[in-house]
């Protein structure tokens, strides 16, 4: 079973990551969406966050190059703290240059509903969020992050040994003190209640108070990051191994050199795998090794269903040994075989005798064309069954390389939306991003228009024209159901206005609207749309905005 996390081990490795990390100059952050994992890239080394199901947890790994489509921000880790009595890790990385400041990339370790999201300035703004969740917690984008905190007692002021007796002392079972403990006490956990209480089931009172209490008094500092000793060890608990900070009575235990190590020794134990390489290559292999499946298929099929040449080739010579028994227009004949044994030819009846025999030897001529060349079709799938396997099975053990993948995947690469193949933009959008950190989609033409409207953003999206002018459709990609800030929203529609033969007017209005309310009338031409509950809003379009925007795109 996957490990846990608590605040103690939250801590703890944070501490570790800030030792290894501080100052680190950092090169690029990759969200990768369709993993759940967050890639930090440092100068120095790279941080793998892995928010899977069944790899939750952070490693540190080798220097590597931030892959394409990597947001880059000019920044230094300033530490690596963590939120009290929560699950919950915060790089803090200070700006070298450029306004916006400080920018953070909180990690929720909370199964169910772990996240990474890049937060900026003093109220924690939501730039980019790796996975979308629901609920009154759930980051959104453009609105302040809602740091959790925790009620529970004795995070401020530690509980006193008497607190301690009062709160579990009437309990009479340990499953009413565990229940107890972990609702109202601080830094306790699933993983350290059982050594705190003594043990798991039965009556009350199997560990004494004091015992108790001075050990979550430790864990208690620990958890708050006191300058005390924080060897690593691998407890072996009921779910299986488990990092922590904290030698625990009841489970036997080994020591690692450090936490880090001890969280990826686990991980490896679990199945888990350090993997760098984006999930849409992974995602393209195993499409092309799902296509060239069916293509042998069909193949084998086709083969399978080839009749035999010779067979055809017999009838066709048995029509013209027999021309006198064929009659015009019939549709089947019978005549004597060649050993003897009466055979019945079905035939054409529009064609002659003479054309149904031709129609014979033609099909005898594809049937044997076909069986000299299926086979080696065939195996040629099989091979590059062979190839693809072998190196998705690279890929998924974090050994392939994307230069690799790239040579083995047809022209179109990891294709896709919001991917660019190996020969260049596939996509029907440019895309930009504002001073706020928002995407924003540009469609390229009148069809691609189309594309981007209906094909590559969501219901709650901004969609936004420049008015009775022809240009691009634009998209600001947005997930609240409140308006974007008011800077996004004009910069978007100032590249609405910038993409529209409007670009040199002194004031251009723009409509937008949520793109659930842009519908496609029948038989409309490409890139006409029409829409309801639109706005409209004033820009004077500004050249330099653009070189702006292009600047701060090949930064994202």
């Amino acid at each position: 079973m996957t490990m846990r996390w608590d605040p103690i081990l939250t801590t703890a490795v944070a501490a570790e990551l800030n030792g290894a990390l501080s100052g680190a100059r950092l090169r690029g952050i990759f969200l990768d969406h369709g993993a759940g994992t967050l890639h930090a890239y440092f100068r120095e080394m790279t941080v793998l966050v892995d928010l899977g199901p069944s790899g939750l947890g952070v490693e540190l790994l080798g220097k590597s190059e931030p892959p394409e489509g990597s947001r880059k921000f000019p920044c230094k880790l300033s530490g690596v703290e963590q939120v009290p009595d929560e699950r919950v890790l915060v790089f803090v990385l200070a700006r070298i240059r450029g306004r916006g400041g400080a920018i953070r990339i909180v990690v929720e370790f909370v199964p169910g509903r772990s996240n990474a999201t890049v937060v900026e300035g003093e109220e924690w703004t939501v730039r980019h969020i790796l996975v979308p969740h629901q609920g009154t917690r759930a980051p959104q984008i453009g609105s302040p992050y809602r740091k959790p905190i925790s009620d529970r007692s004795g995070v401020d002021t530690p509980l006193s040994l008497e607190e301690w007796i009062e709160i579990l002392e009437p309990l009479e079972t340990l499953k009413e003190r565990r229940r107890v403990l972990l609702q109202s006490v601080a830094f306790t956990s699933p993983i350290n209640a059982p050594a705190l209480l003594g043990g798991q089931d039965g009556p009350a009172g199997s560990a004494s108070p004091e015992t108790g209490y001075d050990l979550w008094l430790h864990l208690r500092a620990i958890g708050l990051g006191a300058d005390v000793e924080r060897p690593a060890y691998i407890l072996e608990c009921e779910w299986g191994d488990q990092p922590y900070p904290a030698e625990l009575p009841h489970c036997g235990y080994r020591t690692s050199e450090t936490l880090l190590e001890a969280v990826e020794a686990v991980r490896r134990a679990d199945g888990a795998v350090a993997i760098l390489t984006p999930s849409r290559w992974s995602n393209a292999l195993e499409g092309a090794l799902r296509a060239v499946g069916k293509k042998r298929g069909k193949l084998e099929r086709e083969l399978g269903a080839t009749p035999d040449p010779k067979a055809l080739r017999a009838q066709g010579d048995m029509i013209l040994a027999h021309l006198r028994l064929v009659r015009k227009g019939a549709a089947e004949v019978t005549v004597p075989g060649f050993e003897g044994t009466p055979e019945r030819i079905v035939l054409d009846p529009a064609l002659s005798p003479q054309s149904n025999a031709e129609r014979f030897y033609d099909r005898a001529g594809r049937a044997e064309r076909a069986r000299a060349r299926l086979p080696e079709l065939i195996r040629e799938a099989e091979s590059r069954i062979v190839e693809l396997s072998e190196l998705l099975d690279r890929v998924q053990a974090g050994e392939a390389s994307v230069d690799e993948i790239r040579q083995v995947l047809p022209e179109s690469g990891a294709g896709g939306r919001g991917t660019v193949g190996a020969t260049g933009p596939a996509l029907p959008y440019r895309p930009y991003w504002t001073s706020g950190g928002l995407e924003v989609r540009v469609g390229r033409g009148s069809k691609a228009n189309d594309q981007l409207t209906f094909k590559h953003c969501a219901p709650n999206d901004i969609w936004l024209h420049a008015r009775h002018s022809a240009g691009a459709h634009v998209v600001l990609r947005w997930t609240s159901a409140a308006t974007p800030p008011a800077r996004d929203l004009e910069e978007a529609a100032n590249l609405a206005a910038l993409h529209s033969k409007a670009r040199t007017s002194g004031s251009v209005p723009v409509d937008w609207t949520r793109r659930k309310y842009v519908r496609k009338p029948r038989k409309a031409p490409a890139g006409s749309v029409q829409l309801d509950h639109a706005k409209t809003l004033f820009v004077a379009p500004d050249p330099s905005l653009l070189d702006r925007l292009m600047d701060r795109k090949a930064e994202s």
